[in-house]
């Protein structure tokens, strides 16, 4: 009972933020905040080594500098988002390394989008957080099998179910067609599964507690990052 009353609290306190800096246009300090703490969650749970995080932090900065030259240069950033996503996967002795390159270069993506359209990343991040909480609730009030136990051993296809359901029909009411609004759905929960899958690879529950309940930065935003190339897709 305290676990659940700690976690709506820290969820509407989350809606509360995110609210503040989307009516009074606090984007660059959202997203700076944001950024600040994944990149410490990067190097707590990920990376251990200093210099490897801080060439990482500088090439982010970098990159992120010259965002406004490769807005229109979608295609590379995606190539190569993908590229680091599929060696985190099959990497065995380098796979933190190439897991931290993807996560950076999603972060990468965003100012892009920002640029086009600041309401994409708060539409982003409201769907995301509306599938992940109907996720929550119905599996645990409902229970039933598990999709992936050894990956994510709280998952389940009844909570999954319904989530993708009622963000599909909500995405169709926000004006994506009949077959985009599936998969952008479904991406939400291969973006949930692959962050389970590297924190199973790391050994760990979450990659911090930063967030109480809620785990770490990375924990709360693991679902957007699919959503995010796939956006960053329908606008090349």
């Amino acid at each position: 009972m305290a676990y659940n009353l700690n976690r709506l609290f820290i969820g509407i306190s989350i809606i509360l933020v995110l609210s503040i800096a989307y009516f009074l246009n606090l984007d660059f300090f959202l997203f700076s905040t944001v950024v600040i703490f994944i990149f410490y969650e990067l190097y707590k749970s990920v990376i251990k080594n200093k210099l490897i995080i801080i060439s990482l932090f500088i090439l982010f900065f970098f990159e992120y500098l010259v965002s406004y030259f490769l807005i229109n240069n979608f295609i590379f950033l995606i190539i190569i988002t993908i590229f680091f996503l599929l060696f985190s996967i099959y990497s065995n002795k380098y796979f933190n390394i190439f897991f931290t390159l993807f996560v950076v270069n999603i972060l990468i993506l965003i100012p892009s989008l920002f640029l086009i359209d600041r309401n994409i990343i708060y539409l982003i991040i409201f769907i995301s957080f509306i599938n992940d909480t109907i996720a929550y609730v119905v599996g645990s009030y409902l229970k039933g099998p598990l999709i992936s136990p050894k990956i994510s051993p709280n998952k389940t296809w009844s909570g999954t179910s319904v989530s993708f359901l009622i963000t599909t029909f909500l995405l169709i009411y926000l004006g994506y067609n009949l077959f985009i609004a599936p998969i952008m759905a479904i991406s939400l929960f291969y973006g949930d599964i692959y962050f389970s899958f590297i924190k199973r690879k790391l050994g760990i529950k979450d990659f911090s507690g930063i967030l109480s309940t809620h785990g770490g930065m990375l924990d709360r935003l693991d679902s957007i990052t699919f959503l995010i190339l796939f956006f960053a897709f329908l606008n090349f």
